[in-house]
């Protein structure tokens, strides 16, 4: 006996069941129903987007904001007293060891349904763990020399004292030289200012010593 391929009908009533969800909703649901159980029956697995859009269990779609809830649950660590942390037991130590393994899966997403109140959960993956990246300092790239030139030196404390203590006296004679010609410059000043000065005429002490 030959198969007959499903998928024809089966998207006829995909398309039925979407057409009717706003007019007729309890129609739209039995209809998406009939689907899911034609996919049973040919053992097509359904895959995860119609899981999330459509309910599994009456096949109302799940509008939601409108009747379909969601609701994100987090995983909750398990809480261990203090003494089981003092005397961990052979099975304790099984539990805690599988504890540390990273886990494969994340938060849970729950839609529950608005006709039939039935409540599908889906588990999302972990979250990528964090990667911090550590800045390595940058290196000073030395220059290349010359083929026929010899390698530079690394210069010692020695010579360097020695360039500062004879800067020094070169430093105090051009600061005495400056100070010699300000001194220079003021004394020009003055005699240019006495001898721009005019002659003072008679005064009445003058007429009186006469």
């Amino acid at each position: 006996m030959a198969t007959v391929d499903p998928s024809p009908t089966l998207k006829f009533l995909t398309d039925a069941g979407h057409l009717l969800a706003f007019a007729a909703p309890e129609t739209s649901a039995y209809i998406l129903r009939q689907r899911n159980d034609l996919m049973f029956a040919h053992e097509i697995p359904l895959p995860e987007v119609q899981r999330q859009h459509a309910c599994t269990a009456c096949g109302h779609i799940l509008a939601l904001g409108e009747d379909s809830k969601l609701v994100f649950k987090k995983h909750k660590k398990p809480v261990i007293n203090k003494k089981q942390r003092q005397q961990p037991s052979p099975a304790s130590r099984v539990e805690t060891g599988k504890r540390q393994e990273p886990r494969s899966y994340g938060p849970t997403k729950r839609i529950e349904c608005g006709l039939c109140s039935s409540q599908t959960e889906v588990k999302l993956p972990a979250p990528t763990p964090i990667v911090r990246r550590t800045v390595k300092p940058a290196h000073k790239i030395s220059k290349p020399t010359a083929p026929g030139a010899a390698p530079s030196l690394p210069k010692t404390s020695g010579p360097l004292e020695t360039t500062t203590n004879s800067q020094r006296p070169t430093s105090n004679s051009n600061s005495k030289k400056r100070a010699k010609s300000r001194k220079a410059g003021l004394q020009a000043l003055l005699e240019q200012s006495k001898n721009s000065r005019p002659s003072p005429g008679l005064s009445l002490a003058d007429f009186m010593s006469k």
